[in-house]
């Protein structure tokens, strides 16, 4: 089995090129045309750099995985300042996810490709569940935040609603490249969280 890197040497640089490699790779040639090779190169770095620093390529994907979400919450952070009411914080949320640069077809064929080798690849779907819960906690929050005491118990339908309801508009973005029906979708899930838990 290759040498893990440790985290405190010089490697971890070349661990997040790898990474940021693959993410390129991915969004470029998607994930069916995906080998080490085409990594390697993107990176201009050898094969070897690969092996020595991941353990097989699952483990490439989880951390390009980790990557796609990280861009997803940057810029959630730059939209949500912490600032507003609970109201103003959930529509930056939504808004994040549908920016010129997540919309980009290239990074939404990514994501696509990431869930569906979530479905065979086990530490991909482990990934793949870890970030969905943690984004999910998020919404909840601020779905918490945002709702009346008496109406507590319908912050987890509303939050099944609005994950269903934001995978729908990006997979409809995608076959139609609509903005305004985006934006009415996204108007529409804040009036009903906000109907429902008022």
């Amino acid at each position: 089995m290759p040498k893990k890197a440790d985290p405190t040497s010089a490697a971890p640089p070349r661990r997040e090129a790898i990474v940021r490699a693959a993410l390129t790779v991915l969004q470029r040639d998607g994930y069916a045309a995906l080998t080490a090779r085409k990594i390697a190169a993107e990176a201009q770095m050898s094969l070897g750099h690969i092996t020595y620093h991941f353990t097989n390529m699952d483990e490439v994907m989880s951390e390009a995985y980790r990557l796609a979400a990280q861009i997803l919450q940057e810029t959630e952070a730059k939209l949500d300042r912490g600032e507003g009411t609970a109201r103003d914080r959930f529509a930056a949320l939504l808004k994040a996810g549908f920016t010129d640069d997540i919309l980009n077809p290239a990074y939404l064929r990514m994501r696509i490709d990431l869930w569906s080798a979530a479905l065979t690849r086990p530490e991909i779907a482990k990934t793949e569940i870890e970030l969905y819960l943690a984004y999910r906690a998020r919404l909840e929050h601020l779905l918490t935040e945002m709702s009346h005491y008496s109406r507590r118990d319908r912050v987890a339908g509303v939050c099944d609603v609005v994950m269903a309801t934001l995978d729908g508009l990006w997979l409809d973005w995608m076959r139609r490249r609509d903005r305004a029906a985006v934006n009415r979708g996204l108007e529409l899930v804040q009036k009903l969280a906000t109907l429902e838990l008022s």
